[in-house]
């Protein structure tokens, strides 16, 4: 039960970093961004924010990417 827990948590976090880079897209504000997602998933703004500033390190996981690689 325990690892179905953890993977039900990971496709939650998964979902909201894939929503917040989405609306990063899509031009809002990042106050706005952080307001909106902070209702939802019920989360800090500072946590958000810390999150979205270590992007580079979950962005190929999340969107299920390889990372370019030199010729």
């Amino acid at each position: 039960m325990e690892e179905s827990v953890t993977m039900k948590n990971k496709a939650q976090l998964y979902a909201r970093r894939r929503e917040m880079y989405r609306l990063y897209v899509q031009k809002l504000n990042m106050t706005e961004i952080l307001d909106k997602l902070s209702a939802k998933y019920s989360i800090s703004k500072q946590a958000l924010r810390h999150d979205w500033q270590k992007r580079t390190q979950w962005v190929y996981d999340v969107f299920d990417l390889e990372p370019a690689r030199a010729s």
